[in-house]
């Protein structure tokens, strides 16, 4: 068991540094899907503005709308 004390003063224990692991390993596999699905809805709005066509200056809101 390890002691250590936050950025505020406050005491915490780790128990189990397999247990952090798992933690680090869990948000690492959180943001890669975070990631894998913020690049799948660039590439469908790519998409929607290819299929659109050049119509206005704010062609974002237009497919949008459509």
């Amino acid at each position: 068991m390890l002691e250590q004390i936050d950025h505020r003063g406050k005491r915490f224990t780790i128990d189990d540094e397999d247990g952090v692991d798992d933690v680090a390993r869990e948000r690492c596999r959180r943001d890669e899907l975070l990631e894998r699905q913020a690049q799948r809805e660039i590439r469908e709005l790519e998409r929607a503005k290819a299929v659109a066509g050049s119509t206005g200056t704010n062609t974002d809101v237009e497919v949008l709308e459509q």
